[in-house]
């Protein structure tokens, strides 16, 4: 399967499982409509559907990725260097019972999420076409995760046999698994996040200082617009910029392999990041003021309090550093670079 760096190398479906991550979310669909549609929906249902989406997801995404693998390690395509865990290790290595071990975790973790967020944003009323988005959302979220996962178990070292040929792959794996400095990069986004909004209340009114209190004012449908174009100003200059800025660093250090062929579009984009975050302010501004805008009118929120709305805005700007990551990828590769190394492509956004 090919991934996000180009058709010329043989390559793990690491950098590029959207494609399965949507097979797997059609997968989980026809349930949604033969049990949900039609009929009045509760927490219940939603939260029992997220377990169900979880087991599922993990017996579909795990055989893809035994498979994937299976298959590049056959033909001596896997990457010669890969992390290595004794704990991922000591998980099964056969298909049934890692799939039964992931499918429970998945299921567990997926429940309790859905949980949370209903009884966190209690005011919308559960209608089936919200209840598919929701479904389609976090469904192809966890299957990504998985295959992710999958592939990370997959390439251990414990599941090699004797008369596999030399790897020579040029990919590079990262270990998906929770860690300790991956809460710590967490935490400091979040927090970073917080205080700027506060900040900026102080600013536009959304902070208001009475006697010893802070109150934090929520935000409403009809101004969700202007909040939208503020934010999209403020992405642009802590999160877009700094992607293209670390992507850019990336490709001239030879780390990003040139395209297989000229694109006059990506061509003509200015590579200075300064310049080309500007030019897509505008383009970031009016897609955040629809964003959020949407998931407001969809989910029929007249009001959000701060933090119910500091959880979208997160989750957005979140998505669209991954967008501004594959743009930056994309461009970036349009440079004339002498080598080809593989690719360690490791960009945190700043907001």
């Amino acid at each position: 399967m090919k991934n996000s760096v180009g058709k010329s190398r043989t390559d793990l479906p690491y950098l590029n499982n959207l494609p399965m991550a949507l097979v797997v979310c059609i997968i989980n669909l026809p349930l949604a409509f033969l049990v949900q549609y039609g009929r009045a929906l509760t927490v219940r249902d939603f939260v029992i559907d997220a377990a169900i989406c979880g087991v599922v997801t993990a017996f579909t995404s795990l055989a893809y990725t035994r498979w994937a693998v299976g298959s590049r390690r056959a033909h001596g395509a896997l990457p010669a260097q890969v992390p290595t865990g004794a704990f991922v290790q000591r998980m099964p290595r056969s298909y049934f019972p890692l799939a039964v071990l992931t499918g429970t975790a998945a299921a567990t973790l997926m429940a309790l999420i859905t949980w949370a967020l209903l009884t966190f944003y209690s005011e919308t009323d559960y209608t089936f076409p919200r209840f598919l988005a929701w479904k389609i959302g976090y469904s192809i979220l966890l299957a990504a995760k998985v295959i992710e996962f999958g592939i990370f178990r997959h390439v251990q070292p414990d599941l090699a046999r004797p008369s596999d040929p030399p790897q020579k792959g040029r990919q590079t794996v990262i270990n998906p698994l929770p860690r300790r400095e991956m809460f710590s990069r967490l935490y400091a986004s979040v927090t970073t996040d917080f205080g700027m909004n506060m900040l900026l209340g102080l600013v536009l009114g959304g902070t208001i200082i009475q006697g010893d209190m802070v109150v934090l004012t929520g935000v409403a449908q009809s101004g969700v617009v202007i909040t939208g174009l503020v934010l999209g100003i403020i992405v642009s200059l802590l999160m877009v910029r700094p992607t293209l800025a670390s992507v850019q660093q990336i490709a001239l250090a030879g780390n990003l392999p040139p395209a297989g062929k000229p694109n006059r579009f990506l061509s003509a984009l200015p590579a200075n990041p300064w310049v080309l975050a500007g030019v897509l302010l505008l383009p970031v501004m009016a897609l955040s003021s629809l964003s959020l805008w949407a998931v407001m009118r969809f989910f029929g929120f007249e009001t959000l309090n701060f933090f119910q709305f500091f959880i979208i805005r997160t989750a957005y700007t979140k998505l669209l550093s991954r967008l501004a990551e594959a743009l930056a990828v994309h461009r970036y590769r349009q440079l004339p670079l002498p080598e080809t190394k593989p690719l360690k492509l490791e960009v945190e956004p700043h907001v």
